[in-house]
C-alpha cells in the first residue's frame, strides 16, 4: 500500500467527533476544547461546521453540543449490518424468554464496550442500557469476557491505553495489575462476573462468543438488579442459560475447535478450561 500523509481538516474533525463517545454524550465547548487539545478557535470552526452538516447539535438552552441525526443514522447503518448481531439475535430472543431477564450483546471498540443488540423484559424499573450504549470494558462483564480471550496484541494495545487514563488507573491497579488478575480468574472461570462494580444495585454476568477462528469477537451479557437476584441465584440458575447461549452462537459464527482460542493476556501457566467451569474453591 503506498504511503500517504493524512488530510488533518479531516483528522481533526473526527477527533472531534470521537469526544462524544463517552458516556457523557453532551458536552460544553470548554469540555471540548480540554478532551481534544485543540485551540479554541480550531474547535470553535469545526462544531460549526459539523452543525453546518448535521453531524453535531448545539442546545441553546443548556449551552452543549451533542451528536446529530446523521452520526447517528451512520452508526445505525452499521450496527444493523453487523454480521454477529444477525447470527445471535434468535439466540438472544430464546435466552430472554427462558430467564425472562434483560440480555445484551456486546463488542469491544477500543477501550469500551458497544452494545450491539438489546432484548428488554418488561419492567416498571429498566437498566439504563440500549442499542449503542458504551461501557468501560475494564468495568463490565462483557469487556472482561472478551478482554480474558483476546490475544495478547490485542489485550496489550487496549491496557497501553488505559494506562494513560488516570481514571481507569484506579481500577486496573498499577500497570494493569488488578485487570490482568480479574481477567486470569475471568479465563479460569470461562465467564466473566461484575457484582455492583461498575453500577450500584446491579450484577451481571457474560460469556464471550468465538468466531471461526477462535477469536473473542464479541460477548453476552445478563444484567440483573441485586435486590432482585442474589449473586448465588445469577451463578445457579441463569449462568447456565447463558453459557450454553454463548455456545450456540459461537457454533452459527463458525466456531468449532476449542484449541484455537487464542492463549490471551493471562498467565501462560493457567490451562485453558471448559467454559463455565465451576471456580474451584480452596478446601
Amino acid at each position: 500500500m503506498d504511503k500517504y500523509k493524512p488530510v488533518k481538516s479531516l483528522l481533526k474533525g473526527l477527533i472531534i467527533l470521537e469526544a462524544f463517545t463517552s458516556p457523557k454524550h453532551s458536552l460544553s465547548f470548554q469540555e471540548l476544547t480540554l478532551k481534544t487539545g485543540m485551540p479554541k478557535a480550531t474547535v470553535f470552526r469545526f462544531l460549526h461546521t459539523l452543525i453546518s452538516q448535521n453531524y453535531i447539535s448545539f442546545d441553546s438552552k443548556s449551552k452543549k453540543y451533542f451528536v446529530g441525526p446523521r452520526v447517528m443514522s451512520l452508526g445505525f447503518a452499521v450496527l444493523s449490518n453487523l454480521e454477529l448481531r444477525d447470527s445471535a439475535l434468535p439466540y438472544l430472543e430464546d435466552l430472554s424468554r427462558a430467564s425472562n431477564q434483560h440480555i445484551n450483546l456486546g463488542i469491544l471498540d477500543r477501550t469500551e464496550v458497544i452494545f450491539i443488540e438489546r432484548i428488554s423484559k418488561w419492567s416498571l424499573v429498566n437498566i439504563n442500557v440500549r442499542v449503542g450504549s458504551r461501557v468501560p470494558a475494564y468495568q463490565s462483564s462483557t469487556g472482561r469476557a472478551i478482554l480474558a480471550f483476546s490475544d495478547q496484541e490485542k489485550f496489550q494495545s487496549v491496557l497501553n491505553e488505559l494506562l494513560r487514563d488516570a481514571e481507569a488507573l484506579k481500577s486496573i491497579g498499577p500497570g494493569g495489575k488488578k485487570l490482568t488478575m480479574v481477567l486470569e480468574q475471568t479465563r479460569r472461570r470461562g465467564y466473566a462476573l461484575n457484582d455492583e462494580e461498575l453500577v450500584n444495585g446491579v450484577r451481571a454476568i457474560a460469556a464471550p462468543i468465538f468466531n471461526a477462528q477462535g477469536q473473542a469477537e464479541g460477548a453476552v451479557n445478563m444484567p440483573v438488579f441485586s435486590y432482585d437476584v442474589s449473586r448465588k441465584e445469577l451463578i445457579n440458575r441463569y449462568l447456565p442459560m447463558l453459557l450454553d447461549t454463548a455456545e450456540k452462537i459461537s457454533a452459527a459464527r463458525g466456531f468449532i475447535d476449542r484449541k484455537q482460542i487464542s492463549q490471551g493476556p493471562c498467565s501462560r501457566k493457567v490451562s485453558l478450561p471448559t467454559l463455565g467451569e465451576p471456580e474451584k474453591k480452596p478446601a
